[in-house]
């Protein structure tokens, strides 16, 4: 991984080096060769001068430029001398002082070749023959218009030049964006590869490996060894709560194959045509048979209960209402029962009434839980204090003295398919009811929190 990312680097580079070259080469071929990026009118001066014979006659035996000549040479802001075969000036117009009037051999070859060397113009020469005789004439133009240079080179040295020129301009550049790149390249592509390669760990599951907080990508190594501590708090969660939820169902299961099993018993007791049942046998038989249907509907309807919750599917029909009332309504109903009508449940009311909109019969569930987590797992004489009030908030608590929860249990206590370790066999429940309590609080915009000490008691805070 590694390799592919630093060749992808590398290659880059030698791409970039080598568009750059064509550009380059392109650029300048249009800049500096083409002739649409010249003036076409002194691009042409070359052939303007070999052309210019036209414009020399030979008028009562003197030689001279037609008058469209010289509105040429104006047009080009020139100058012109005509000479004869021995080179000596015979005619000139607008001529620099510095012009000769006499040229050898060798001094027209030097004025054609050097741009400069009359004053600051540039020259070209062409011959007109007029009657068999040939004139010589040099024309002038500035310098700061037209220019022209001589290179000297060696062909058989040529291809070699150009070999060396390669190798300086290609090679030579090439090789050090290499060695650069592998330089430069090294420090970026392999903090890539060790990002990921760890992301890659953690997609299997490994979140134990660190990454040293340094470099260009502290901020991203930083952030992998956050990702990789939540994944293993989470995968850390998800065991407990898997581990929770399998000991759940297999105390579900355990719960309701017992009032499964007293139901068939009594059914196939009752169904048995050699056994002949008294009413009163039959009335208890049936009446068995309803306790323990009606304990494991209980159970199921908390399942679902939970999980239609937990989904957001539940509706709720929230009124105006009064929450004291609420309370009270379901003491009364909890004392009502034959099994609890001894418990010791009192009220401490602050501010009465207390409105505020609610679903009642989800918030009778929720609280009708709440006490009977207090009643079922405590004693008899168990003094339970419901205290009511309303000040910024309404603020709702359910106290005990009874036994209190263990700590290991504390943390865990409203944890779904958790029950607790000291519930007793008359006591046992789906797992399930302080969970579904604190979710119709918090469906209800409230708070649950529990504070407990062991051999001191329980205290259920609930704020609105």
């Amino acid at each position: 991984m590694k390799w592919k990312i630093f060749l992808r680097f590398i290659s880059i580079i030698i791409l970039t080096v080598i568009i750059s070259l064509i550009l380059n080469i392109f650029i300048s071929y249009r800049l500096f060769v083409l002739d649409e990026n010249f003036d076409s009118k002194w691009n042409q001066v070359r052939e303007f001068t070999l052309t210019f014979k036209g414009y020399i006659e030979k008028t009562d035996g003197e030689v001279k430029v037609t008058e469209d000549g010289i509105e040429k040479l104006k047009a080009y802001n020139a100058w012109i001398q005509i000479l004869d075969e021995e080179g000596y000036e015979v005619y000139q117009w607008n001529k620099p002082k510095a012009a000769l009037t006499h040229y050898t051999p060798s001094e027209m070859v030097f004025y054609n070749i050097y741009t400069g060397a009359i004053d600051d113009y540039t020259t070209f020469a062409g011959t007109a023959e007029i009657d068999g005789y040939k004139w010589s004439y040099i024309i002038g133009f500035p310098m700061e218009e037209v220019a022209k240079y001589s290179i000297y080179y060696s062909p058989r040295r040529l291809k070699m030049n150009i070999l060396k020129a390669f190798v300086y301009l290609i090679v030579t550049p090439t090789l050090v964006l290499l060695i650069m790149g592998y330089i430069f390249g090294r420090s970026l592509t392999k903090p890539v590869a060790d990002i990921i390669g760890g992301i890659q760990q953690l997609s299997k599951g490994n979140y134990h490996e660190s990454f040293v907080e340094k470099g260009i990508y502290r901020d991203v190594f930083a952030n992998l060894n956050n990702l990789a501590n939540q994944l293993k708090l989470s995968e850390h969660e998800r065991q407990k709560t898997e581990k929770m939820r399998e000991e759940w169902i297999n105390n579900l299961s355990h719960d309701l194959k017992t009032p499964l099993s007293s139901i068939k018993g009594y059914s196939e007791l009752m169904a048995y045509e050699d056994y002949s049942l008294t009413d009163s046998e039959i009335k208890e038989y049936s009446r068995i048979i309803k306790d323990k249907a009606d304990y494991m509907e209980e159970l199921l309807e908390d399942l679902k209960l939970t999980q239609v919750l937990k989904a957001g599917l539940f509706p709720i029909n929230p009124e105006d209402q009064d929450i004291v009332e609420l309370l009270r309504d379901i003491t009364i109903d909890v004392l009502n029962n034959p099994r609890y009508e001894k418990r010791k449940v009192s009220f401490k009311i602050g501010k009465e009434p207390i409105i505020f909109s609610f679903d009642k019969t989800l918030m009778q569930r929720a609280f009708t839980n709440l006490l009977y987590n207090s009643i079922v797992h405590n004693d008899e004489d168990t003094e339970i204090v419901i205290n009511i009030d309303e000040s910024d908030k309404i603020y709702i608590e359910i106290e005990d003295n009874g036994k209190g929860i263990p700590k290991e249990d504390l943390d865990k206590l409203f944890d779904r398919y958790y029950r607790g370790t000291d519930t007793g066999e008359s006591h046992k429940g789906s797992g399930l009811g302080l969970s579904i309590a604190k979710q119709i609080i918090e469906l209800h915009g409230g708070t649950i929190e529990v504070e407990s000490t062991q051999g001191v008691g329980t205290k259920f805070i609930v704020t609105f």
